[in-house]
């Protein structure tokens, strides 16, 4: 009996202890990362003062565990946000000045040779007398000059019923842009330089360099190259160019627009084989220098939901979003042709 016993305890003991220690690992474990891996309710992605500092600019609080803390709303904004979403828009349309210009009403047209979708989009920030009417107007006005007629639709854009009247004349939506904005205060530092060797500098005119970066990214400095340029050429705002440059090579440029307490970040664009080497940071940063000897205290950028990595680096640098927009697309109108043709 004694050796039956010993048979069946004499195991047991031995691996009791191994046994014990494995719970202990788990139970640790779960302990560790069974937080990390609850979802975050949607009410606890929100700023936990309705999403605003004392001066009406969101802050950096309340945003960790969201999959993309830049995604913004596109309807239900608070009134603070409303009147920051209006601030913003007027800002960003001085920022980039169109070519050209028709005041319809409450209605923005504007035109730019293509250059940006903004330059030649309606910038619909009040009321028409006449909706219908002034659809058809803006239908002539982009049809004059070669360009499919868009909307640029914001949470604040008028009139209420804009909405119901693109998706009935079949206007598409071209995809969403998130609107963020941030303290300079937190962007001027360089943060970790990955590369010893980036060098960045600052210029009031955008050199051949700079110039050559942009285009290998950005269709604006591309095919669009020279209606951007004369867009450029009109503006008036305190403007820099910023260049990064690794081993005299440069890989990165940004550009800033100084406008009150205002930095528009601009023209953002880092060459594949330098990403992940901490230039566009070094970019941000010397843009935010620059612009708090302008007198600016906060920035705001533009970033289309597409744009990934871009969103991933803004996030991290504590941009946070305000509102979300996209540009409807009409299609354009036939041609009349002249009656009286060879048959």
């Amino acid at each position: 009996m004694v050796f039956l016993l010993a048979g069946v305890f004499l195991p047991v003991m031995v691996f009791l202890p191994a046994v014990v220690f494995l719970l202990a690992v788990v139970f640790l474990l779960a302990v560790v990362f069974l937080p990390v891996m609850v979802p975050v309710s949607a009410e606890s992605s929100m700023f936990a003062d309705s999403g605003s500092g004392a001066d009406g600019v969101p802050d950096d609080r309340g945003m960790t565990g969201v999959a993309d803390p830049l995604v913004a709303p596109r309807a239900g904004l608070t009134a603070a946000d409303m009147a920051l979403a209006r601030e913003l828009e007027v800002v960003a349309h001085r920022a980039w000045p169109p070519l050209r210009v028709t005041e319809l009403g409450g209605w923005t047209l504007r035109a730019s040779a293509g250059a940006s979708r903004r330059g030649n989009s309606v910038w619909a920030h009040g009321d028409v007398p006449d909706l219908p009417a002034a659809l058809a107007a803006v239908a002539d006005f982009y049809t004059a000059v070669g360009l499919p007629p868009t909307f640029q639709q914001t949470p604040v854009s008028r009139p209420g019923g804009l909405t119901g009247a693109l998706d009935a004349a079949g206007f598409d939506d071209t995809g969403p842009t998130d609107v963020c904005t941030a303290r300079l205060a937190g962007l001027a530092g360089p943060g970790t330089i990955r590369s010893p060797s980036l060098r960045v500098v600052c210029a009031s005119v955008p050199d051949e360099a700079w110039l050559t970066v942009a285009g290998r990214v950005l269709a604006t400095f591309d095919t669009q190259r020279a209606g951007t340029l004369a867009v450029l050429a009109t503006l008036r705002l305190p403007t820099t160019y910023v260049t990064a440059s690794m081993d005299g090579v440069p890989v990165a440029v940004g550009r800033g627009v100084a406008d009150g307490r205002w930095l528009g970040i601009y023209s953002m664009a880092t060459l594949p084989a330098a990403r992940g080497q901490g230039a566009a940071r070094r970019v941000v940063a010397a843009l935010a220098s620059w612009a708090s000897q302008q007198g600016a205290t906060h920035a705001y950028l533009q970033v289309e939901e597409v744009s990934t990595v871009a969103r991933r680096l803004y996030a991290e640098l504590g941009f946070r979003p305000v509102y979300r927009y996209s540009y409807r697309r009409g299609p354009l109108p036939v041609a009349r042709s002249s009656t009286g043709g060879t048959g």
